[in-house]
């Protein structure tokens, strides 16, 4: 009788994680992945961007940092530091520095902007299999689709594609090259100073 309970214990279990993929909604997902990256001390995410039209910065290879809602994401050519109240995109080859909310989809990818970005503006569907999580966000008003791949044991973005809608063309995609959290990362690196920056125009 033991024997018997072992045999269909694992084909149960297995099914039962099936069926928790498939029954949260897109934004208990959304949720979710952002919670998780709250209680982690710190993570990090060194990924890629890469674009099936012409775009004279993709592709990119940048680093992700952050500590709570907080974040500074590196690249050669655009840093975003968020201190938690002020957003600063800082792109290197204008030296302009923008503060406030900025318009970059591209780099729209930790898990606090996936939350409110998607569920404020888009129809949001899950897409998800056994072994992630696959978000589709449609905004009607701007002709794009996202498909947002998230892990589904430690809810870690794995990809994200930006696709036209029209053409059904895949225009950027993010990826994760590697993963870590719980790191010790220093409160300075989320403060913005302009004195790293003595050539470069504000733009409000």
């Amino acid at each position: 009788m033991v024997n018997n309970f072992n045999i269909f214990k694992a084909p149960v279990l297995i099914i039962f994680g099936i069926n928790l993929i498939f029954c949260q909604s897109p934004e208990q997902i959304l949720k979710t992945t952002h919670e998780k990256s709250l209680m982690l001390n710190d993570f990090y995410y060194k990924f890629r961007i890469e674009s099936k039209v012409d775009n004279p910065i993709l592709p990119i290879t940048g680093e992700l940092f952050s500590k709570g809602e907080k974040y500074f994401i590196d690249t050669e050519y655009i840093d975003q530091i968020y201190d938690g109240e002020n957003l600063f995109t800082i792109v290197h080859e204008n030296q302009e520095i923008i503060t406030g909310n900025s318009d970059i989809p591209m780099f729209s990818f930790t898990p606090y902007q996936l939350l409110n970005f998607f569920t404020r503006n888009h129809e949001l569907y899950n897409l998800s299999n056994s072994r992630k999580y696959i978000i589709k966000a449609v905004n009607k008003n701007d002709g794009i689709i996202y498909f947002i791949s998230i892990n589904s044991s430690n809810y870690s973005i794995e990809k994200i594609e930006m696709q036209d809608s029209s053409s059904e063309q895949i225009i950027n995609t993010f990826l994760t090259l590697t993963y870590d959290y719980n790191l010790s990362v220093p409160l300075s690196l989320f403060k913005f100073d302009i004195e790293n920056y003595k050539n470069y125009i504000i733009v409000e």
